[in-house]
């Protein structure tokens, strides 16, 4: 198995089905650290990264960025995902602290996302208007959200599986990383029977992560009747955000001289905070007069 976080592609020999399974651990804990997430929050963040990039790795594009944010009326509020087929991905929750567990002790996601509201996907590949699609939580729960968008925008009957296991005191991520099975145009009903079998046995995604299982062996046991064949596997997967120094000095540059002047003039500093990474840029008072001036 990589040291790093990877990503494995593949599709059963007959054409019925592909797979796509992704390991995340290391880009789960990054954010968690980065956001000082609850063990809730990581959990819930983790599952949602997982889901951007499963779902970013479907399109045939060979550039661009899926944004998956999840809203429900639980008290998370919005997790909201960006992700890329370059193997980037980030992502940040609205209520980081919030902690919900059920009466076994367990991370109670349902509860925490809630069961109303919606799920919105875009798609942009940054040649026109990006790709926009939504549609209505059933669940909280991640994953099932994820299969009904599949099943009700993209009309792709689909099983997905994501799963982040932690230290249960510290909340340290151990494991984290989904599998996402799709039925191609190819398949036949029998074909999704027995696939739907052995699927409906198979352990939660980061049971069979702890287990000691790589992706491929992951795969291969969740279409055991199938004979499969490994297509791509993407190592390097990793947190990663665009946010930078100069470009939250280009954004304060555009507020124009009026609120530049207002700022040097109460505050005499100007900071910004990143949803995606959390990293604080600052302008000090110098730097806010040479952009009044550039003006």
């Amino acid at each position: 198995m990589p040291d790093s976080d990877y990503l494995v592609k593949a599709f059963t020999k007959n054409g019925a089905f592909r797979a796509i399974a992704v390991s995340i651990s290391t880009i789960t804990e990054e954010a968690r650290q980065r956001h000082n997430l609850s063990h809730t929050a990581t959990v819930a963040l983790g599952r949602t990264c997982a889901s951007g990039i499963l779902l970013c790795y479907t399109l045939r594009k060979t550039k661009g960025h899926l944004t998956l944010n999840i809203k429900g009326n639980g008290p998370l509020g919005s997790i909201i995902v960006d992700s890329s087929n370059e193997g980037t991905v980030r992502g940040y929750v609205a209520n980081p602290k919030v902690e919900c567990f059920d009466k076994k002790g367990y991370v109670d996601i349902d509860k925490a996302v809630g069961n109303i509201g919606y799920l919105h996907v875009s798609y942009d590949t940054e040649k026109g208007l990006p790709y926009k699609s939504s549609v209505e939580l059933v669940s909280g729960e991640i994953a099932k959200d994820v299969v009904n968008y599949l099943a009700s925008s993209e009309q792709i009957s689909s099983y997905l599986s994501c799963g982040v296991y932690l230290e249960p005191n510290s909340g340290k991520v151990l494991q984290a990383g989904g599998i996402l099975i799709q039925t191609m145009p190819q398949a036949s009903k029998e074909d999704i029977k027995k696939a739907e079998e052995t699927v409906s046995k198979l352990d939660p995604f980061s049971i069979l992560l702890r287990s000691g299982l790589n992706l491929e062996e992951i795969i291969r046991k969740a279409l055991a009747d199938f004979e499969v064949e490994m297509l791509l596997e993407f190592e390097g997967l990793c947190f990663h955000c665009g946010c930078s120094q100069n470009r939250f000095e280009s954004a304060v540059a555009s507020l124009g001289k009026n609120e530049i002047r207002k700022i040097i003039d109460t505050v005499g500093y100007a900071e910004g905070r990143c949803h995606f990474c959390n990293n604080v840029y600052m302008v000090q008072k110098e730097e806010l007069n040479i952009l009044l001036n550039r003006n």
